[in-house]
């Protein structure tokens, strides 16, 4: 999820609570984010701050965490930063932040409350720590406020080894609140007025501009034919309807007045039809398989799929092997060793359990496999396996090659074991 942090200063460093996945050629451990991943799920927020989807629901254990309003939208959506290590207190760096109105930011920042209820809708294992980003339940005014909390450890301590005492210091800013309704569920599920009024907006909506037709279907889905295919999720907040596109993570917000949707600017953009047809969910068209997914916030990162029902991830430097099974718009990993993760399908993309995006790159012509190319992962085993850098470099040199020659990628290939020789050859392969 995009967001525009609050920059944090400490006399001679600097400490950013921002979404950057690298920083400077450092990049984390992947094992201790996927494990910490497995027991907290994300909660899709949008840019209003309406929560579309629920996730876990944490319940603040320690005091002196500061958090800002998500009504505040000229700070860009800031999540307040602060940081916790083992033994001390939270605490936030000293501020500098470029607004003109900044003693109205200042007295809008409050303290989070023990035992206050908040949605986790990021969490990223960084240089700097493991970052959580943390949005209230709104208050007694209809506000939700958001804070980031960094968890700092010794260096080198960020391991899977030591995921036990990593969760103990976690524990002690944010317990589970086992009480809230299951994780993944709509807000609807749980809430009977905005479920009503999901059901009241279910229809066929026209578009007053185009041939475009927006349905709207009682289970909180919607899609839109005519002029573009798109789908989502929307959620309906009193007359405030918002859509939000799993394809890109983005959120619209319209205003409801009886049978018409407006845009923000007041503009009337879409009319209810009077002969609006039963709710039908979209076709999902079959995978064509082998196919080879990327990520869209990672390139380095890739899913591929093998038409024997076998998938090779690479992801945060590691590899993982697995099957998986596709049925209809759900697509079910089953990792090596008993780890189970779910994608949506939405057409030639996927969406995965934390929200983010990965884009079919091209389908590999039938029968033609995926040994045949040699690729990153492919130099990675053969470090694994202690073959030499000349039978490598060989190896590259007689075989038709894929490389992915990005910043990242050669951060993680050097990361992985593999020689400046060897990191050489593929670039040179690569021309």
């Amino acid at each position: 999820m995009s967001r525009t942090w609050l920059l944090a200063a400490f006399v001679g460093c600097f400490v950013f609570c921002g979404t950057l996945s690298r920083l400077l050629g450092q990049t984390p451990s992947g094992d201790v984010e996927q494990q910490l991943r497995s027991q907290y799920r994300l909660s899709n927020v949008g840019s209003n701050g309406v929560v579309i989807r629920s996730g876990t629901v944490l319940l603040i254990q320690q005091d002196g965490i500061k958090a800002s309003p998500a009504s505040d939208q000229a700070s860009g959506q800031g999540y307040w930063p602060n940081s916790y290590k083992k033994g001390a207190r939270v605490k936030q760096p000293g501020m500098i932040i470029g607004r003109s109105d900044l003693q109205n930011v200042i007295d809008q920042v409050r303290f989070l409350q023990v035992g206050e209820k908040a949605y986790l809708t990021a969490l990223e294992n960084k240089a700097s720590g493991i970052v959580f980003d943390v949005q209230t339940f709104p208050d007694n005014n209809g506000v939700p406020y958001r804070a980031a909390v960094t968890f700092q450890f010794e260096k080198g301590y960020v391991k899977s080894d030591n995921l036990k005492g990593i969760q103990e210091v976690i524990n002690a800013v944010f317990g589970i609140d086992t009480a809230s309704p299951a994780q993944g569920s709509d807000q609807s599920e749980s809430n009977p007025v905005q479920r009503a009024q999901q059901t009241l907006l279910s229809g066929l909506y026209v578009s007053l501009f185009s041939q475009a037709q927006l349905q709207f279907n009682s289970d909180g889905t919607f899609a839109q034919h005519g002029a573009g295919e798109n789908s989502g999720t929307f959620a309906v907040n009193g007359n405030t309807l918002s859509l939000t596109y799993p394809s890109t993570g983005g959120t619209s917000t319209f205003t409801i007045r009886e049978n018409m949707i407006y845009n923000q600017s007041g503009r009337p953009v879409w009319r209810r039809s009077e002969t609006a047809p039963a709710p039908v969910a979209p076709p999902v068209a079959p995978l064509k398989l082998p196919a080879l997914y990327v990520s869209a916030q990672a390139p380095a990162d890739q899913l591929q799929l093998n038409a024997d029902n076998t998938f090779s991830l690479q992801e945060a430097g590691q590899t993982y092997n697995g099957t998986f099974v596709a049925t209809g718009s759900t697509l079910k990993l089953n990792i090596s060793g008993g780890t189970e993760t779910t994608a949506t399908i939405q057409g030639n993309n996927l969406t995965d359990g934390s929200g983010q995006t990965w884009v079919l790159r091209g389908q590999t012509p039938p029968g033609a496999g995926t040994a045949s190319v040699f690729q990153n992962q492919d130099v990675i085993k053969m470090v694994k396996a202690g073959l030499d850098d000349a039978l490598i470099i060989a190896k590259i040199g007689s075989s038709k090659c894929q490389f992915d020659t990005s910043t990242d990628a050669l951060i993680q290939l050097k990361q992985n074991g593999v020689s400046a020789a060897v990191l050489k050859a593929i670039i040179g392969a690569g021309k």
